[in-house]
C-alpha cells in the first residue's frame, strides 16, 4: 500500500482529521479565523502587558510592542502569502508567538519580583 494511503479504508493520510497537521484550520480555511483569534489573543495579552508595564516597564512595554508586531505580521501574512497551507501554518505559528511572548513576559516579571 502506498505511503499516501491509510491502511484502514484506503483514505489518504491528509484526510485523517485526528492528525494535528491535518486539521481543517490548517488545510482548508482562508485565514480569517486565525486573524480573529489572533486579535483576541493579542488583545488579552496586550491588556496584561499594559498592567505589567506599571510594575516593570522594561518588560511590559517591549513585550507589548512585540505582541503588536506579531499581530501586524499576521495581517500581512494573511494578505500577502498565497499558498493556503503555508499561510495557515504561518498564521498559527504567529498566534502561538503572541501567547509565548505573553507567557515569557509574565514569568520574567514573576521571577524578578523581590522576595517578601
Amino acid at each position: 500500500m502506498s505511503e499516501q494511503q491509510n491502511v484502514q479504508g484506503g483514505q489518504r493520510d491528509h484526510d485523517d482529521p485526528t492528525r494535528v497537521r491535518d486539521q481543517p484550520a490548517l488545510r482548508t480555511r482562508s485565514g480569517t479565523n486565525w486573524l480573529v483569534w489572533g486579535a483576541v489573543t493579542a488583545a488579552i495579552v496586550g491588556v496584561v502587558m499594559v498592567f505589567m508595564a506599571v510594575r516593570l516597564p522594561a518588560v511590559g512595554w517591549p513585550a507589548l510592542a512585540v505582541v503588536v508586531a506579531l499581530f501586524a505580521a499576521m495581517v500581512v501574512v494573511r494578505a500577502a502569502v498565497r499558498p493556503r497551507r503555508a499561510r495557515l501554518v504561518t498564521l498559527a505559528v504567529l498566534d502561538l508567538g503572541i501567547v509565548a511572548v505573553g507567557l515569557v513576559a509574565v514569568l520574567v516579571v514573576l521571577f524578578s519580583a523581590p522576595a517578601a
